[in-house]
């Protein structure tokens, strides 16, 4: 059942973090304050935090704040201590009763919550509510400024400098592995009907450019394009990487990959080098999105001497 929840946001995040649908990208429902500095509208600590999004949830824990948390969304799943919290909702229809009998003193959200005017309903209510923006992260500095503000919010400043100089340590000597190395051309597919490609324009391409890769669907418009299979068959990568692929249902695996038309010709399946890499480290937005990097980097790279 959870691999099947994780599914379901995993494609919601693809539209609502910008891109299977061209109409998206021509106009994105979310206005421009939605995605500024989060609102700071309350002086007092919370103590009592509702989350609506797993990312902020595993922010949350990772410095240390994990116990203010008295709920979380549907597909919440990490750390293991949130498996015995209240679930109120999903990413795009939470529960707004659920979430309001909880009594909380802050709930924290997404900009994706402004879709279906969850975020407007919950501020009408008079409850305290943080909105920021992950699911549109591009880079690991858009991260930091998550981290930075919720860590603000919760009175944990420096648990959270603490965690963000733990995350560039761990970026930072990845990338001194690869200082000499020629990237390696890479197809990364985030889902397989349609096929949609990881571009150069997301976070999850910015994860492949760390890792020494060099991302033959990195030029394309979008966050997340749809692609032709004559595309990749065209560029011929010597890698394929597959987030989730074998593990979550819909998303293509090794063995699909290789009954696709032509793709038994490709480099990257003649040489073996097709992989699948841990979903949630590569698509979630977090604390653990720098071991997605080192993941990758080490299946790249793999004549490097990791320690």
């Amino acid at each position: 059942m959870l691999v099947t929840q994780w599914t379901l946001v995993a494609l919601i995040s693809l539209v609502i973090g910008g891109g299977v649908m061209t109409e998206w990208e021509r106009g994105s429902p979310f206005p421009k304050a939605a995605i500024a500095t989060p609102l700071i509208t309350r002086d007092s600590t919370p103590t009592r935090v509702v989350s609506l999004l797993p990312s902020l949830t595993e922010i949350m824990f990772a410095i240390n704040e994990g116990h203010r948390v008295i709920a979380v969304s549907a597909f919440d799943d990490f750390p293991p201590e949130v498996t015995t919290l209240p679930r109120v909702g999903g990413l795009i229809h939470p529960n707004l009763e659920s979430i309001v009998a909880l009594e909380p003193d802050l709930i924290v959200a997404d900009q994706s919550h402004f879709v279906n005017g969850a975020v407007s309903r919950l501020r009408e209510l008079g409850l305290r509510i943080e909105v920021f923006s992950v699911t549109t992260a591009t880079t690991f500095e858009d991260l930091y400024q998550v981290i930075g503000s919720l860590g603000h919010i919760l009175g944990a400043t420096e648990k959270a400098k603490n965690v963000i100089q733990t995350m560039q340590r761990s970026i930072a000597k990845t990338r001194q592995q690869l200082i000499e190395v020629t990237p390696v051309t890479l197809y990364c597919e985030l889902w397989a009907n349609p096929i949609i490609a990881t571009s150069g324009g997301s976070f999850e391409g910015h994860l492949l450019d760390l890792a020494g890769g060099d991302n033959i669907a990195a030029s394309l418009a979008g966050r997340s394009p749809r692609i032709s299979t004559e595309f990749v068959l065209q560029q011929d990568p010597s890698v394929i990487l597959l987030p989730g692929g074998g593990i979550i249902p819909s998303l293509a695996s090794p063995k699909t990959i290789a009954t696709r038309p032509g793709w038994k010709h490709l480099q990257a399946l003649k040489q073996g080098r097709v992989y699948t890499i841990n979903h949630a480290h590569f698509a979630r937005h977090g604390p653990r999105s720098v071991l997605a990097v080192e993941e990758i980097a080490r299946l790249l790279h793999p004549d490097l001497a990791w320690d």
